[in-house]
């Protein structure tokens, strides 16, 4: 997530989000960063009681009649092993190592990876694309970003971001979703050449390179920035493109009895990775929470998180995969003015 933004800024609505998660993993349970591929696929992570199998649920789901659970275990272990990595300013050795890591994590549930390679800084970037197929062959593109300012190891901006993402991709890996998922984890999001509008790399770089068919089955884009902290979890557009995707995952969070208030995102490049998307007139969002002390701090580490805030927004997203038929696609795919309110 870009610079400029501190907290003061932020209005913190003191808003409480009930939400069922997992306490923080014990030290013994956290994987090492060079984990064997079969330990990840073969461990489960629960799954929740069902009268039959769900329809979406794929061929190669095992034999469980249950959707898996959302583990926020599974996010802190992930959290903290890219953050283990240290700083990762774009195109570094230790962002490299971050994407190496998230590559396994993903070949070990089963999805094959693309790379894409770009000129940053410091170096070569790279960013991490897997997909699943759903029912419905247009995509929903789930993103989060590798990289991070010079002074932070970036637990939440955006370590976090990346676990959530590994792990919607977990857990959909086993289902049939009702719409096909792009799961992206972007290199350079942030700036670190003191050129503010030099930013969104990686997401500029795979916007650009998209098809004309791959734009027109781009059903919206969600990107997970700064989620680890904060009482009230907002979404944000930069207020140029629909507003569509953002009434939908609002309606959704009605549903769920999450408070998830609209901000208009203050930056004439934006400060996340929907920017691209929002441009081309895709419907993109940006999930966050910024009312972090820490944030491009060096005390940005796992251990100042929140399970809650992070299981919250994980459920959220997973929810809105799952509810997304045919009639919401057509919705968020015509656009539309929205309200943002």
């Amino acid at each position: 997530m870009r610079a400029g933004l501190g907290p003061s800024l932020l209005c913190v609505v003191a808003l409480s989000i009930t939400a069922c998660s997992a306490p923080s993993p014990p030290a013994s349970d956290v994987r090492p960063a060079r984990v064997p591929t079969s330990s990840v696929a073969a461990t489960p992570a629960g799954v929740e009681p069902s009268v039959a199998p769900p329809a979406t649920t794929a061929t190669a789901t095992p034999k469980s009649v249950g959707r898996l659970i959302f583990s926020v275990d599974r996010v802190l272990a992930d959290t903290k092993e890219i953050e283990h990595f240290g700083v990762r300013v774009p195109g570094s050795r230790q962002e490299s190592a971050a994407a190496d890591y998230v590559i396994r994590r993903l070949r070990s549930m089963g999805y094959e990876v693309s790379i894409e390679e770009f000129r940053a800084p410091a170096g070569v970037s790279r960013n991490v694309t897997a997909r699943v197929r759903g029912v419905d062959a247009r995509h929903l593109v789930v993103g989060a970003h590798l990289d991070t300012r010079s002074m932070t190891p970036g637990a939440n901006d955006d370590a976090a971001g990346c676990a959530i993402v590994l792990e919607l991709a977990r857990i959909l890996s086993k289902e049939k979703p009702p719409v096909s998922v792009e799961f992206t984890l972007f290199g350079s999001e942030e700036y670190n050449d003191g050129t503010p509008r030099d930013h969104h790399r990686g997401s500029r770089y795979h916007v650009a390179h998209m098809t004309k068919t791959q734009r027109e089955q781009t059903i919206g884009m969600i990107s997970i920035d700064v989620v680890g902290l904060g009482r009230q979890l907002y979404v944000r557009t930069m207020g140029t493109g629909p507003l569509s995707m953002s009434d939908y995952l609002r309606r959704r969070a009605r549903h769920a009895g999450v408070s998830l208030k609209y901000l208009k995102d203050p930056g004439p490049t934006g400060w996340s990775d929907h920017e691209p998307y929002e441009k081309i007139g895709i419907p993109a969002v940006w999930i966050e929470r910024l009312q972090d002390p820490q944030y491009h701090k060096a005390g940005d580490t796992t251990e100042h998180l929140r399970s809650s805030a992070l299981g919250v927004t994980g459920r959220l997203v997973l929810d809105a995969v799952r509810s997304m038929d045919r009639a919401e696609v057509g919705r968020v795919m015509r656009g539309g003015a929205g309200s943002g309110n």
